[in-house]
């Protein structure tokens, strides 16, 4: 039995949140002593019977000991290390120093990655990163997909396709522009379709003015999101390079919804077989693609059994079983022999 602490700096419902609780989650249910510990409440919008210890300090003695600290973000490394039991290990879900709107925070976070901990990567291009960047070795451990990502019954598309565009337009780097953009793009070439918007965020006026889409959703719990995907047709995900992993993208696979995205590292690494990729920031070539997508009911078919495949890698099984090895990679202390 492992006993590990998971230390978060809020519960916002993000994929990098929901995705250290899952593992949290999974762990706990294989009889590791596990807590999350956090300055955000309980998150309402994840259910969880691991422990849960809302703190004012993430350093001190309302933190348990425990035989690993997880960081899962930058700025709880120092915590992690600070912790008097236990080794820190640092849960990479993207590389922050590559965002564009912290670019005053990038020292402090160039800083936080030169601490000598191992690491767990969410993707191999990330553990790329920790390793030659800043030479810490470190372990892939994926994603895991709960059972409510699932497909529903299709004979087809809808008569008027429903296009998916997810994450808050606010993140530039999540390419959401290039998306309506690529939406104009069909439009104006005689595709009619139904722009579905998906944000964490409520609308705003910037991208209202920029494109109104016909359906807006925010906030969704995940397994509302789940039947929201399997009820589209095409999700478009023109993420830049600077893309952790992109859960959206294989969330959609594991619902069925065939996905146009960037040929970025984040998404060749799980989803080049199953879906479309282009170059990024380019909305011609994501417009021509998703057209020869929606045009085409054979390959869109193709694509939607490509992408139930690709999903099945995830499990909530195999991603249990990676995240125990790196755990206990570190708390034996193996990672200190590797390059």
């Amino acid at each position: 039995m492992l006993r590990v602490n998971y230390l978060l700096e809020d519960t916002a419902l993000f994929g990098g949140v929901k995705i250290a609780l899952h593992q949290a989650e999974l762990l706990h249910r294989a009889g590791h002593r596990v807590a999350v510990v956090s300055r955000g409440k309980k998150p309402e919008w994840f259910p969880m019977e691991a422990t849960f210890l809302q703190v004012e300090s993430l350093v001190g003695d309302q933190v348990p000991e425990a035989d690993l600290h997880v960081a899962t973000f930058w700025t709880t490394i120092a915590a992690a290390v600070a912790q008097p039991s236990g080794q820190a290990v640092q849960y990479c879900q993207g590389f922050e120093a590559s965002y564009t709107h912290n670019q005053d925070e990038h020292p402090r976070i160039l800083d936080a990655y030169a601490t000598p901990i191992p690491g767990m990567a969410l993707a191999p291009h990330l553990a790329c990163i920790l390793g030659e960047r800043f030479g810490r070795p470190a372990r892939v451990v994926p994603p895991a997909l709960e059972p409510h990502w699932r497909p529903r019954r299709r004979l087809g598309l809808h008569r008027v396709p429903r296009v998916l565009v997810a994450h808050p337009f606010e993140n530039d780097w999540k390419g959401v522009a290039t998306a309506l953009e690529t939406v104009r793009i069909l439009r104006a070439g005689g595709r009619a379709l139904r722009l579905i918007r998906l944000s964490q965020w409520p609308l705003g006026a910037a991208e209202r003015q920029l494109l109104e889409p016909d359906e807006y959703h925010h906030h969704l719990r995940p397994p509302e999101v789940a039947r929201l995907m399997a009820g589209c047709d095409l999700l478009l995900a023109p993420s830049w390079e600077q893309e952790g992993f992109g859960l959206p993208v294989l969330e959609a696979m594991a619902c069925g919804l065939p996905v146009v995205a960037s040929a970025i590292p984040a998404f060749r690494w799980f989803a080049a077989e199953a879906a479309a990729l282009v170059p990024p920031r380019d909305p011609e070539a994501l417009a021509a693609t998703a057209e020869a997508v929606i045009a085409t009911p054979g390959r869109w078919r193709q694509m939607r059994r490509a992408g139930l495949v690709a999903a099945r890698a995830f499990s909530e099984q195999a991603a249990l079983a990676a995240a125990e090895e790196a755990l206990r990679w570190v708390a034996d202390g193996r990672w200190r022999s590797e390059p």
